[in-house]
C-alpha cells in the first residue's frame, strides 16, 4: 500500500480552505441578518452543529493549529525579511488572523463549554452591540479574510478556470464581508427594538458579570499567548542568525555580478533579497512558478538534493539536471549560480504584482503572407508594398479583433492571433474558426482593391492550431504584448509553413478541428507535419477556410 505524503505546500494550502471556508460560512450567516434575525439565526445553529461535531472540531481547529504552526515555523525559517510589498502584507494579515479567532472561540465554544452560554446572535450580537463592540468585531475580521482571498489568488491565480472566473470571484470576495457587516448592523438594530420588550429580556440569557470578566481574563491570557509566540519566533530568528554569525557559519554564493557570505541554511533567493540582488520570483518563494530558477555552474556535487516541491515543478519545465530554483537551493558549501530569467527590477515588479502569466489550451491562428503579385505583374515600388502590406494587416487585425482574438506579431510575415487565453478551449476553436473566414472574406475582397490600386495583390495561407501554451508578456522594457509561448506555437508555425509550401489557402490541426466541432468526411486526408520539436500533429489541408459552425452545430469541409 503506497503511503501518502503531503508536504508543507499542501498543508498549508489545504488548512488554509479549511479555514477560509469557516469564515466564509460565517459571513453568510451575518449576511442572513439583512433578511431576519431568525433565519441567520437558524443558519447559525446548523453551522454551529457542523463545526461543534467531532469530526467538524478536529477539523477545523486541526487545519487552525497545521495553519498557525506552519506560519511561525515559516517566520523562523526565513532568513531575511526583505520580501515583496505584497507578501509582506500577507504574512502581516496572516499573523493578525489569530486575534479574531481567539476572540471569536471564547466567546463561542468556550463560553458554551465552560459556563453553557449558547453561542447564538442573540446573545452574541447583543453584547457586541451594548458594549458598542461591533466596530472592533467588523474591523477584526478584516485581516483573515483578506489574508485567506490573498492565498487563494497565490495558490490558484495562474489556472485557467481561476481566469475566467475572476471578475465573480472578486465581486465576491468584495461583496460578502460587506453583506456580513451590514447583516451584523442589522441584527443590532433589530435586537435593540426587542429590549423593549420585558418577556425577551426575561428569556435572554446573557453573560453575568462575573463570567463577563472570567471570559475577558481568558482570551486577553490566549491572546498573550500569541503574540508570546510570534515574539518567540522572531527572537529565535535573531537567535540563530547571531550564532551563526559568532561560528562564521557563512557559505560563498556567486552570482555573475559578485559574490555573497550568507549564514548557511539561506536559500539563493533570500541572498539575493538580502544583499539587493535583483532575482525574479513571481510566486514569492513557493517553489510554484520556476521564475526564480537558476544554473548552477559550480559546487553542484555539494548540494542537497531537491526537494519534492521543488522536483515536481523542474520536471514540469522539464528542466536540466544543473538548474535548480532558487527559493528552494540552500547551499552548504560554496556555490557558482547564474540567474536564468530577466532580473531587471522592473520586470520583478511587475511580475510579483500579479500573475502575468498564464498556462492553458488555447486557440492560435496564424496568417502568412506568401507572395506579392498576380500572375506576371510583381510590385514595382516598395513603397507600394509598404502600403499593400498595412492595408493588409489592417483588415487582418480587425477580423482577428472583432472575433475576440489576443493580437500577436504583426509584421511583414504576416499576423497571428491567440484565441482562449480566458474561455474554454472549444469556444476558442470556433472563435477562431469565425476569425479564419472573417480574414478570408476580408483578404478576398481587398486583393480586389489592390489590383485596381497598385496591379498586384497578396498571396496568403491561414492555418488554426490548438494546444498548450504559456502566455505572457514578451518583448523589451515596457514594449511587451502577451504572446503565447511553447511547443504549440511551434507546431503552429510548421503547420503554417507546411500548408504554405502546399500552395493552400487554409489548413486546420486535428485538435483544432475536434475542439471546433468539424464534421470531417471519412474520405478527408489528414496530411502529417512534423515540428521542430520531433512531433507529428495532423492537419486537414484546404484550398479555402471550412464553414465556421453556427451556435450548437459543428463546422463541415464542403471544400
Amino acid at each position: 500500500m503506497t503511503a501518502i505524503h503531503f508536504t508543507r505546500r499542501e498543508l498549508r494550502l489545504s488548512s488554509g480552505l479549511v479555514m477560509f471556508t469557516y469564515v466564509a460560512v460565517h459571513f453568510i450567516d451575518h449576511a442572513l441578518g439583512l433578511a431576519s434575525l431568525d433565519l441567520a439565526e437558524q443558519a447559525l445553529g446548523w453551522s454551529v452543529a457542523v463545526w461543534s461535531s467531532l469530526a467538524g472540531s478536529v477539523l477545523l481547529y486541526g487545519a487552525a493549529a497545521i495553519h498557525i504552526t506552519l506560519a511561525l515555523l515559516a517566520v523562523y525559517e526565513r532568513r531575511t525579511l526583505r520580501m515583496p510589498a505584497v507578501q509582506a502584507v500577507r504574512i502581516a494579515l496572516g499573523l493578525g488572523m489569530p486575534v479574531l479567532l481567539i476572540g471569536h472561540v471564547v466567546a463561542t465554544r468556550l463560553a458554551a463549554d465552560l459556563y453553557a452560554l449558547a453561542p447564538t446572535y442573540h446573545r452574541i450580537v447583543w453584547a457586541l452591540w451594548v458594549s458598542d463592540g461591533e466596530g472592533r468585531q467588523l474591523t477584526m475580521q478584516a485581516p483573515g479574510w483578506v489574508h485567506g482571498c490573498m492565498g487563494l489568488h497565490f495558490a490558484f491565480g495562474r489556472l485557467s478556470w481561476w481566469q475566467r472566473s475572476r471578475q465573480a470571484l472578486f465581486g465576491a470576495a468584495l461583496l460578502l464581508p460587506v453583506l456580513a457587516a451590514l447583516g451584523f448592523l442589522a441584527m443590532g438594530r433589530e435586537l435593540a427594538m426587542l429590549t423593549a420588550d420585558p418577556a425577551w429580556q426575561g428569556a435572554a440569557r446573557a453573560a453575568d458579570p462575573v463570567t463577563r470578566v472570567a471570559l475577558g481574563r481568558l482570551r486577553d491570557g490566549m491572546l498573550a499567548g500569541w503574540f508570546a509566540l510570534i515574539a518567540l519566533s522572531f527572537g529565535a530568528r535573531e537567535l540563530r542568525g547571531w550564532i551563526e554569525r559568532r561560528r562564521r557559519l557563512l557559505v560563498p554564493i556567486a552570482y555573475p555580478q559578485r559574490t555573497v557570505d550568507v549564514p548557511r541554511g539561506w536559500s539563493v533567493l533570500e541572498a539575493s533579497r538580502g544583499f539587493g540582488i535583483p532575482h525574479l520570483s513571481l510566486c514569492g518563494g513557493n517553489a510554484r512558478c520556476s521564475t526564480c530558477r537558476v544554473r548552477v555552474v559550480e559546487g553542484a556535487a555539494e548540494l542537497p538534493p531537491p526537494g519534492v516541491d521543488e522536483r515536481r515543478t523542474l520536471d514540469r519545465i522539464r528542466a536540466g539536471p544543473d538548474v535548480r530554483l532558487a527559493c528552494q537551493l540552500r547551499p552548504t558549501a560554496r556555490v557558482v549560480v547564474e540567474p536564468l530569467l530577466d532580473p531587471h527590477p522592473a520586470a520583478a515588479r511587475e511580475c510579483e504584482a500579479a500573475p502575468a502569466i498564464v498556462e492553458r489550451e488555447v486557440a492560435l491562428l496564424f496568417v502568412r503572407i506568401t507572395s506579392w503579385g498576380s500572375g506576371q505583374v510583381a510590385p514595382g515600388s516598395p513603397h507600394d508594398t509598404v502600403y499593400a502590406l498595412n492595408r493588409v494587416l489592417d483588415a487582418v487585425g480587425a477580423a482577428m479583433a472583432a472575433a475576440g482574438g489576443l493580437p500577436g506579431r504583426f509584421d511583414n510575415e504576416g499576423a497571428s492571433a491567440t484565441f482562449g487565453a480566458d474561455g474554454e478551449p472549444h469556444a476558442a476553436a470556433r472563435q477562431a474558426l469565425v476569425a479564419a473566414a472573417a480574414v478570408e472574406r476580408e483578404l478576398v475582397a481587398l486583393n480586389r482593391q489592390l489590383l485596381h490600386e497598385v496591379g498586384f495583390e497578396a498571396g496568403f495561407v491561414i492555418t488554426l492550431h490548438l494546444g498548450p501554451a504559456a502566455i505572457g508578456p514578451v518583448g523589451r522594457g515596457g514594449d511587451r504584448a502577451r504572446l503565447p509561448v511553447g511547443p504549440s506555437v511551434r507546431a503552429a508555425r510548421a503547420l503554417r509553413d507546411h500548408a504554405a509550401a502546399a500552395d493552400a489557402r487554409f489548413a486546420i490541426s486535428r485538435q483544432a478541428a475536434d475542439a471546433a466541432g468539424v464534421a470531417v468526411p471519412e474520405s478527408a486526408e489528414w496530411q502529417p507535419v512534423v515540428d521542430p520539436g520531433g512531433g507529428v500533429l495532423e492537419a486537414l489541408v484546404c484550398t479555402g477556410v471550412i464553414d465556421a459552425p453556427s451556435e450548437g452545430a459543428g463546422a463541415s469541409v464542403g471544400r
